[in-house]
């Protein structure tokens, strides 16, 4: 849990970052170390649920690959079998910092035979209306006929109930690393305008950040 006025000021030994960001960013809302040891932490939730079974981790792009590739390598370290899919959704666009509402599932090239009878955990880098998994969940059970689907997320944004969708009321993530404030957040895999995945930590954009043409 992340407290609303937990964002603190960047130290400039401690938190490293592209110098063609300088300005952009606000505050760090969470440390790469904290988010390292949470990896390990839900890692182990997941193997404890899992351990005689090989889920399939279906990793939505782009924004979860850095989460994905953590939380993996923790269960490698655990011994727990997996085998694992891609899928491109998104529910933002462009430079927007709030979910646009439309969802876009890329899903003509993916292989939902390899989703039929196995248990699903879905990887998101982020849960705030819940827009995309209202559209994505429904497609995996319809086309993929799996055993049981569950959500593993990294952060799980605290909304209003009435911006929440219905349908993923109903189906909260069964493991999520942190509960955060209503803010617009990125690194770690998570962009504003196709910038910012390659920070290490995650951070609260600062109004230069958001009014930032995105031309590097």
């Amino acid at each position: 849990f992340i407290p609303d006025d937990a964002a603190v000021q960047a130290s400039a030994d401690r938190h490293l970052f592209p110098t063609e960001y300088s300005g952009h960013l606000d505050k760090v809302m969470i440390e790469n170390t904290k988010i390292m040891n949470r990896c390990k932490e839900v890692a182990k939730l997941i193997n404890e649920d899992y351990r005689n079974e090989r889920p399939v981790f279906v990793c939505v792009l782009k924004g979860a690959s850095a989460f994905f590739h953590h939380l993996t390598s923790e269960l490698m370290n655990l011994k727990q079998g997996f085998s694992y899919e891609f899928l491109r959704a998104s529910s933002y666009s462009g430079a927007r910092t709030d979910t646009t509402g439309n969802v876009k599932v890329s899903s003509e090239e993916f292989d939902f035979s390899a989703l039929e009878g196995r248990h699903v955990i879905i990887v998101e880098d982020i849960v705030d209306t819940g827009t995309t998994l209202a559209k994505l969940i429904p497609i995996i059970k319809e086309h993929g006929k799996p055993t049981s689907v569950e959500v593993c997320t990294l952060l799980e944004k605290r909304i209003d109930h009435e911006r929440r969708r219905s349908e993923v009321l109903l189906k909260k993530a069964k493991y999520a690393g942190f509960s955060i404030p209503n803010k617009f957040i990125l690194g770690f895999g998570l962009d504003y305008n196709e910038l910012y995945r390659d920070l290490k930590d995650i951070w609260v954009i600062s109004k230069a950040g958001i009014e930032f043409d995105g031309k590097l």
